[in-house]
């Protein structure tokens, strides 16, 4: 039972009113903000919710976990546990593993098994790597003594804000259980009482085969397997058979509150099967509170509190529907709706494919695997692989190698960064894939036997901003289409070394001379500048992709060195270095890629 978090007094129509927290503890398991009208008789009715949103936990759990047991020696257990990474990891930095009663339920009276860490941004690398041929996971290896209570291990996602309340389990080999059947009855008697209170009696019907001892709690529950956390329970009974001579006698110990407790004794033939709880007056249902469920309790005499030893529920009732009616209601109308749709046709083919699935229950298996799948589109992937590293071919003016990474802003955004390379190595790559031609050949300058040599250097780094293609206008492969624009800076380097010969020759009487003169040529230049750039082409969606983009590109600002007079006119070696410098300055290019994402 919580006290209101504020109470306003009634203000004009049209008014605002501000409620300002400061460090305000949010109780456990709230998940709105209710604002109630109370009239001058005390009743108080809703009038609005407002969902509580905690935004900085993460608000994607892990996929899943497995445990793989490798021996056990008592409550001892070796093994190891894989836990598959959330599909959206931005927001987590580690994982935490507890032992849990229940697919949901978490011990709380047991510290964690174990809290890892999320893969390092070159482990993630390395795991995409390999995974065609491994699973992504988290591996950790445990040597643990498991709690009685413990039959499931629950992982969920966390970080430095919180923890996700929502996470995934898996069963303990060895811990199925026979869940404790709710044969035991659950009466409510309501009596009228104001909205958001409770006014009446529960009572829990106990089955005649009881065990000589035992001890019933009740609970306030959010739905029908589950109680509500961190609340006392609303009452409890402890029943004791004692022999008295020849007699045996049933003693009932009922406790409503630390200060209110009542001592029952009687033979056991005349003893009450029933435990009855009456609500104090101006009781106030819970937050969240759906349900009353009964749960026993297995202590021992020297123990105050064993919460962990709680098995449960073994009754419950409804608080809006004690007696059921609107739960038949519901299946009486589904029958109806059902028997209007039925007909002797669907019948029969229900039976023939009821038969075949007989015949061959691998395909049901099968199906149900297909059926369980989601398929995942290109926003999906973005998010889950939000990083991409890869290496292309560049071909331009100057055919270049280029190396990329991306980065998904989100579902639809990414940054693409590039760097550049154009040199005589890079030339050398072209030229062993066949893929040369004048923008990395020298021609007449590079294969002169006169010693002339040209050599180009280029750096491009780039930014780019792009925008995918809305998916709602695409299907398949096109869901990778984009468009973006982005800056750069660019470098170029030129080393140019020649000779420029002349020959003379004169005859006199029977003598001939020819004479020779050889003048050297070096030249080095630098150019520096800012470009402009368009992007638009097409990427692969998840682990290996492809990219193809097409970049049309210009310089804004420039400057550059290059002293044209410096190169010597003959044989067209003027002509050939300006046109491979001025083939440098041009930055349109279309980029083949592949990278992978991580």
């Amino acid at each position: 039972m919580f006290l209101p978090i504020v109470t306003l007094q009634p203000a004009e129509s049209g008014s605002r009113m501000r409620i300002q927290f400061n460090a305000t503890k949010v109780p456990s398991g709230a998940t709105h903000f209710l604002l109630y009208a109370r009239l001058e008789n005390g009743e108080e009715t809703e009038k609005f919710s407002l969902s509580l949103i905690d935004k900085g936990v993460p608000n994607s759990k892990p996929q899943g976990i497995f445990f793989e047991q490798t021996g056990k020696e008592g409550n001892r257990v070796h093994g190891e546990i894989r836990i598959s990474p959330a599909w959206d990891e931005r927001e987590v930095t580690h994982y935490a593993v507890y032992w849990g009663e229940g697919p949901e339920t978490v011990l709380r009276t047991q510290p964690s098994v174990m809290v890892i860490g999320k893969k390092t941004w070159l482990g993630s690398l390395v795991a995409q790597l390999k995974a065609p041929w491994k699973e992504n996971t988290l591996t950790e290896e445990i040597n643990l003594l498991m709690p009685p209570e413990a039959s499931h291990l629950i992982a969920f996602s966390r970080n430095t804000e919180g923890q996700m309340n929502e996470g995934v389990s898996v069963e303990l080999e060895g811990t199925e259980k026979k869940g404790i059947s709710m044969s035991r009855k659950m009466l409510l008697h309501k009596k009228s009482a104001p909205s958001g209170m409770i006014s009446g009696n529960v009572t829990l019907v106990r089955d005649k085969e009881e065990t000589d001892t035992g001890h019933y709690l009740f609970f306030w529950g959010k739905n029908k397997k589950t109680r509500l956390e961190n609340l006392p329970p609303l009452a409890q009974f402890e029943v004791n058979k004692i022999r008295d001579g020849l007699n045996v006698k049933e003693i009932q110990v009922s406790t409503m509150t630390v200060m209110d407790q009542k001592l029952q004794v009687s033979p056991e033939e005349d003893a009450d099967r029933k435990l009855k709880f009456e609500f104090p007056k101006k009781t106030f249902i819970p937050a969240g509170a759906t349900y009353i469920l009964a749960f026993v309790q297995q202590k021992f005499w020297f123990q105050e509190n064993a919460e962990r030893r709680l098995k449960g529920p073994i009754a419950a009732v409804s608080i809006e529907d004690p007696d059921g009616s609107r739960n038949k209601e519901k299946k009486k109308s589904k029958i109806k709706e059902g028997l209007k749709n039925f007909s002797i046709t669907q019948f029969k083919s229900k039976s023939v494919l009821s038969q075949e699935k007989k015949e061959n229950p691998e395909s049901i298996f099968q199906g149900e695997i297909t059926k369980g799948t989601k398929i995942r589109k290109g926003p999906d992937w973005r998010i889950s692989e939000n990083r991409g590293l890869g290496l292309g071919l560049s071909f331009s003016g100057l055919n270049g190698i280029a190396t990329f990474y991306d980065y998904n802003l989100d579902d639809n955004q990414q940054l693409h960064y590039s760097l550049e390379l154009t040199g005589p190595q890079v030339g050398s790559t072209f030229k062993a894939l066949r893929l040369t031609e004048e923008s990395t050949n020298m021609h007449s300058i590079a294969m002169s036997g006169s010693g002339n040599s040209l050599e180009i250097n280029r750096t491009l780094l780039s930014a780019t901003y792009r925008w995918f293609v809305d998916d709602s206008t695409i299907w398949g492969i096109t869901e990778g289409l984009y468009y973006g624009a982005g800056v750069g800076l660019g470098y170029a380097t030129l080393k140019y070394q020649g000779r420029d010969s002349t020959t003379s020759s004169s005859v006199s009487d029977e003598t001939e001379t020819f004479n020779s003169n050889a003048t050297e040529y070096f030249h080095s230049a630098n150019g520096l500048g800012l470009f402009a750039m368009l992007d638009a082409g097409w990427q692969g969606l998840e682990n290996y992709y492809f990219q193809v983009s097409l970049q049309p590109s210009f310089y804004f600002y420039y400057d550059d060195n290059f002293v044209e007079s410096s190169i010597p006119v003959n044989p067209n070696q003027r002509t050939t270095v300006v046109d491979r410098w001025s083939k440098a300055k041009d930055l349109t290019r279309l980029l083949l890629g592949f990278g992978v994402f991580f």
